[in-house]
């Protein structure tokens, strides 16, 4: 046993499933904090629903702790209030990760003890598993410490190390207390159900879907219609809870169980509308696939892919035999234009194509022969802000929303679209593209290739 203990220490376990629970939880407070942004004041302010004095009185009892009970000034509020913004959006996009880690896990814990009145239930799992994370790993993949890593030639490698190595036993222990967590959530959430006299009967969703704050009335009408949807779904609830934990100890029969809960906690958003108490506990499950299985699933999609793609391109290639002497480039949904003279814009085209899986984007310098002219496009706006054209819808699109649109079509960039959404409804994200761009070089010749720009020589004539 003290064997097998050390070759599990030898290396990190679950480094994937820890990087993507924290882009997942990291988007799930940003959603938090967006979705009662405009009723910050209501729900969390010094004058809000929760008086000042009450709260700190009840901190006080409950020995709890919570940064917005130091000062009941508003300013120091809205201060907080951001700033807890702000490190959530770095603990999700994986900078600076152990010490964001502890911040985002006090900010987070504040705004939770702030006011509990209006919790779903995920709070209290997502607080207790960002205490454990906060011992693990977090940013070995999928963040911006990884990235700036791996530019440093210092590329994620588990090492494996003979004997005990006390930051792999801090990091698989902090992993396995979350599976621990939240197994023991499932069994006794089981088990509790088990001995209730409605679910033994089968009647309970029945009684769930009165309440109207947690019912949809379109799907309480159909479930409630059918007895036998009403026993199967709560026999089915309590039967997938209780056998979860023992379950996971079988390769096979783990997959059965994850398919469940994750099957549960969907339904429970679709019908109930729970989002981030539905999105949390599914969440949940990163954590329960080993690195080999990510890669595995990797490897199916990327075949996946290549199928779907070779049975598309036939099938273009049957409906329109002259095009079979086209270029790949021509069924790009997306043309991007940008500036040929600028080696920042350069640079960042060429690392768009590496990180381009998914082949959509076609890249095009509009100082290039007669690309204005082809397209229609006027140079004068394209050298202020990047351009693109959606083929499929003819959509002409610039600054921000190219971002968003380039952002959209690259999978590495998916959790930033959001973020980049939330920019354009706020009112800055053309604001903050126009202020990047405007500082940008410019080198206006034709002595730039993909990797380099030289710069004109002058010759000094001599009498």
């Amino acid at each position: 046993m003290f064997d097998y203990l050390i070759r599990w220490n030898q290396k990190k376990q679950m480094l994937i499933g820890a990087s993507l629970i924290r882009i997942a939880f990291g988007c799930i407070i940003l959603y938090m904090y967006c979705m009662q942004y405009q009723q910050r004041h209501i729900l969390w302010g010094p004058n809000g629903i929760i008086d000042f004095s009450d709260f700190v009185k009840e901190t006080f009892y409950t020995g709890s702790f919570s940064l917005y009970q130091l000062s009941s000034s508003s300013l120091y509020f809205e201060v907080i209030f951001h700033v807890g913004i702000l490190i959530a959006l770095l603990c999700t996009l994986g900078y600076r990760g152990r010490i964001i880690s502890i911040l985002n896990f006090v900010f987070v814990w504040s705004l939770f003890a702030r006011n509990g009145i209006i919790s779903d239930g995920g709070d209290n799992i997502i607080r207790i598993l960002l205490f454990y994370l906060l011992f693990a790993d977090t940013t070995s993949y999928f963040s911006v410490d990884a990235y700036h890593k791996s530019k440093s030639n210092k590329a994620v490698v588990t090492k494996a190390i003979h004997g005990i190595s006390l930051r792999n036993l801090l990091h698989n222990l902090a992993v396995l207390a979350c599976m621990v967590q939240v197994s023991l959530l499932y069994l006794t959430s089981g088990l509790h159900k088990a001995m209730g006299v409605l679910w033994q009967k089968g009647t309970a969703l029945y009684y769930i879907l009165q309440v109207d704050e947690y019912s949809h009335p379109f799907f309480r009408e159909i479930i409630s219609s059918s007895e036998t949807l009403l026993v199967a779904g709560a026999y089915f609830a309590v039967l997938v809870q209780i056998a979860f934990p023992f379950l996971l100890f079988n390769r096979y029969t783990k997959y059965l169980a994850m398919a469940g809960v994750i099957g549960m906690h969907f339904g429970i958003f679709v019908v109930m509308g729970l989002f981030s108490f539905s999105f949390t506990m599914i969440a949940n499950q990163l954590l329960f696939l080993k690195d080999s299985e990510y890669r595995r699933l990797k490897e199916f999609f990327v075949i996946m892919r290549n199928r779907v793609t070779g049975a598309v391109s036939n099938l273009i290639r049957k409906w329109k035999p002259s095009s079979s002497s086209v270029e790949p480039q021509s069924f790009k949904t997306v043309l991007v234009f940008y500036d040929g003279w600028c080696p920042f814009c350069i640079s960042s085209i060429e690392r768009f194509k590496k990180w381009d899986t998914l082949k959509r984007l076609e890249f095009v310098s509009f100082r290039d022969g007669t690309v204005t002219q082809d397209y229609g496009l006027d140079i004068t706006k394209l050298e202020v802000r990047i351009h693109s054209l959606d083929v499929c819808y003819d959509r002409l699109e610039d600054g921000i929303d190219t971002i968003i649109k380039i952002s959209r079509n690259i999978p590495l960039l998916w959790v930033l679209v959001p973020f980049l959404y939330l920019s354009v409804k706020l009112g800055f994200g053309n604001k903050v593209y126009d202020w990047i761009a405007s500082r940008r070089t410019i080198i206006p010749a034709g002595n730039c290739n993909d990797k380099e720009c030289l710069l004109p020589t002058v010759v000094k004539k001599i009498d």
